[in-house]
């Protein structure tokens, strides 16, 4: 919470003032195209309750006056006189400089995330409605999952039709639809759920601690922009709300000993392959979402954490001419290291760290697991996730 004492004026005023894009809103929020590493898609959030922000892209964050101070080169003080004489003067700047702005599409009234309780009935109801088809269930069971789990886990598949008439059904039971992410408002003002053809996969509940389904991840069929996991979410829709990025739990709670990995399914398979206790991000940049559920752990029973993230924490950075998003690889061959996995490994590493300085700061001990390494301590480039690991251990 940003200490607001003394102030006639807030972060509104200061994205009024800089005349920030905002691509989506409710009371709480506001996403805004970011100006500082120039995305147009809203992926700044400004709290308005705290009056902070932060760019979910290059990370930048701060208070209301970080965000003016930093696009002009000033310090919190002088933001504070420029801000005051601007909003006196009615004035609104635009000279900083940022990216080259793409087409802006329209501003888009989101409503409010709704409670725990109604989040977790809505989904728990529909999903009773939805199927596994047989496809998806084999591919389950390869990754070492039994039926037993996988029907307790309430896996279903993304439905291709009866859309609509799946979310009526909901509603004439009472449900509630509005504020819980993926389900918007259509322009008839009927409602419907963000599922089609091209987020087509597997659902992945998501439970918190409590082992209520807080949103879902989606497996995709088919890697859409490099991507194999979105989220169920309805950001982009009217009346639509993102479900943020919740962690998943699962195992003892009391547990001494609890594994940090990045995935939900992959940890579910884990625990069930260990019988250890998971708790999954979305991503190694998502340690902010795990420290909640961390000190929740730590005031029950938590000793050490196991840091359980993929191997491509020691990937191999050497360019070997095959990296297509690595400019150096088609310009050096194997010459040199490949820029792109430098970074990769980079930001993997920086989000270990993170997680090291939660612990540190809860007083929770921590190690790094690994596996699948060579004689020089980097990985082999076979084994990457920890259900992997477990999995080739038990078929050896």
């Amino acid at each position: 919470m940003y200490d607001m004492t003394g102030f006639d004026y807030d972060i509104s005023d200061v994205v009024n003032l800089l005349k920030l894009q905002v691509r989506h809103k409710n009371s709480v929020s506001l996403d805004v195209n970011c100006p500082f590493c120039g995305e147009t898609k809203g992926k700044m959030n400004v709290n308005l309750r705290k009056n902070v922000f932060r760019c979910n892209r290059c990370d930048v964050s701060g208070g209301m006056l970080d965000l003016y101070g930093r696009l002009y080169g000033v310090n919190t003080s002088e933001a504070n006189r420029q801000i005051r004489e601007a909003l006196g003067k009615g004035e609104y700047r635009t000279d900083y400089i940022v990216a080259e702005q793409k087409e802006i599409e329209p501003e888009i009234i989101l409503a409010e995330l709704a409670d725990a309780e109604t989040i977790d009935r809505t989904y728990s109801r529909m999903l009773s409605l939805m199927i596994l088809n047989e496809q998806h269930k084999e591919d389950l069971l390869k990754r070492g999952l039994t039926l037993e789990q996988i029907e307790g886990q309430r896996y279903r598949s993304v439905p291709l039709f009866g859309i609509r008439s799946l979310v009526r059904k909901l509603q004439d039971e009472g449900l509630i639809v509005k504020g819980v992410p993926g389900f918007y408002e259509g322009e008839n003002g009927e409602w419907t759920i963000n599922f089609s053809p091209k987020n087509s996969g597997i659902l992945i509940p998501i439970l918190s601690m409590q082992g209520k389904i807080q949103g879902f991840q989606i497996r995709l069929d088919h890697v859409v922009e490099g991507r194999k996991y979105i989220w169920l979410s309805s950001v982009k829709f009217k009346n639509g709300v993102s479900s943020g990025s919740p962690v998943h739990v699962i195992g003892d709670l009391n547990a001494s000993e609890v594994y940090l990995t990045e995935g939900a399914l992959k940890g579910t398979i884990a625990h069930f392959l260990s019988g250890d206790t998971f708790v999954c991000v979305a991503g190694v940049n998502q340690y902010r979402n795990a420290k909640p559920v961390l000190e929740a752990f730590r005031q029950r029973n938590l000793q050490h954490l196991f840091e359980a993230y993929d191997m491509d924490k020691k990937m191999k950075v050497l360019c070997d001419g095959n990296y297509s998003k690595c400019e150096s690889c088609r310009q050096k061959g194997r010459d040199g290291y490949c820029q792109h996995k430098l970074q990769k490994r980079q930001i993997i590493q920086n989000g270990c760290k993170k997680v090291y300085e939660i612990c540190q700061e809860l007083s929770i001990s921590m190690s790094r697991m690994v596996w699948d390494m060579d004689d020089s301590g980097e990985w082999n480039g076979q084994i990457k996730g920890i259900d992997d690991y477990y999995y080739s251990k038990k078929k050896l």
